[in-house]
């Protein structure tokens, strides 16, 4: 038998605490998705001025 078959179902409390975790690391709010929206908002931003005012 493989571990994954050994392995018991998780309770409610664990598997709501392990959502909320995934969530706060990999949702827009962290440190990675704030990244990300940096990174884009800065690169709208210079699209906007190239369309404005060319090269």
């Amino acid at each position: 038998m493989s571990l994954i078959q050994q392995r018991q179902p998780l309770l409610n409390e664990d598997e709501f605490k392990y959502a909320k975790l995934a969530m706060e690391w990999y949702g827009w709010g962290s440190p990675i998705g704030l990244g990300i929206l940096l990174v884009a908002l800065a690169a709208a931003a210079v699209l906007v001025r190239i369309a404005i005012y060319g090269f």
